[in-house]
């Protein structure tokens, strides 16, 4: 039974992907409309060693939190695909802090340096902020095409 729910799934899969949309923002993008958001310039640092855990959002955006349950949003200098597709990351700061525009991480043998850093309170706000990002970026892509 298990085997027909996974076959279900796998079939779905694509199709929901399918309705999604496929424009992913630019690393310019991401920074300026977080810049915009925050009222930041995204030049935050973050202690290596107290980084616990990260989530690409795509191929530009990386969500990491640390040991005190703070956030934040990390903005690649470029697109870095192997963040999405590798098993892991190393965060490779210069000390024994990580800055924007100064460090980099490294996935599936790609060196992704990082624009920008953003420094949230939670969870909840970097997602809002992140969320409220993708809103700003689509609605100045939209206009763009009118």
């Amino acid at each position: 039974m298990p085997y027909r729910s996974f076959a279900v799934l796998a079939l779905l899969l694509p199709l929901l992907a399918a309705c999604t949309s496929t424009y992913r923002p630019t690393s310019q993008e991401m920074n300026q409309a977080l810049q915009e958001i925050t009222g930041t310039d995204g030049r935050a640092c973050r202690r290596t060693r107290d980084i616990s855990g990260y989530a690409p959002l795509n191929d530009t955006t990386v969500s990491v939190s640390d040991k005190f349950r703070g956030h934040s949003l990390m903005v690649t200098s470029f697109r870095c695909p192997a963040m999405e597709t590798g098993m892991g990351a190393a965060f490779a700061g210069a000390f024994t802090e990580f800055c924007g525009r100064r460090d980099a991480m490294f996935s599936g043998g790609d060196r992704c340096p990082v624009q920008s850093i953003f420094v949230f309170e939670n969870r909840d706000a970097a997602f809002e902020a992140y969320d409220q990002a993708i809103e700003l970026i689509e609605k100045r892509r939209d206009a763009e095409e009118s």
